[in-house]
């Protein structure tokens, strides 16, 4: 590649990445950065995803109109007005309000080309009891979360990539 052309792609990859953030508004800093920032000076922000047990640093990267196809689930941590992790009555051990179904070098990863599933914490306390919920079976075996597909109204969008690239 010329100096020109890896300028250009690299110009193109910062821009797309900051707008994929930029997209998702207040919520594209809940879901790249819970409060942790550029680590690597970088101008990028991160954020970090649970997956079998594992927390891994992301960064949203495209918002898509559709599902992807494949697809891997994500299911978003919520008390009904934002991430549990932002309510002050939930416990601290919970890092990240994000958990995946699958993480990468599982058969079943995609990449992190995500379909969102609202989380809801209906039980704050028998939530912090739990704390942290680290895959999905905490979140799906919890009776007191209500998972329905797609965004509360607030959180991620519907479907968006961003791929897990490291552990946190």
């Amino acid at each position: 590649m010329t100096e020109d052309s890896e300028h250009t792609r690299r110009t193109v990859l910062r821009t797309g990445a900051a707008l994929g953030v930029d997209g998702l508004g207040a919520i594209g800093t809940a879901a790249a950065n819970p409060g942790r920032g550029d680590e690597r000076g970088n101008g990028r922000s991160f954020g970090a995803v649970y997956a079998n047990d594992v927390l891994w640093r992301t960064n949203v990267v495209k918002v898509l109109d559709g599902p992807p196809e494949p697809s891997d689930l994500i299911y978003f941590l919520h008390d009904g007005s934002g991430a549990i992790v932002d309510n002050a009555a939930a416990s601290g051990e919970q890092r990240s309000p994000f958990v995946s179904e699958s993480a990468p070098d599982d058969r079943d990863w995609n990449g992190g080309k995500w379909i969102h599933y609202s989380a809801e914490v209906t039980d704050v306390d028998a939530f912090n009891d739990d704390a942290s919920l680290t895959n999905d079976a905490d979140v799906l075996d919890a009776d007191y979360i209500e998972v329905t597909l797609g965004r509360p109204g607030f959180g991620p969008p519907n479907y968006f990539i961003c791929p897990l690239n490291g552990r946190v």
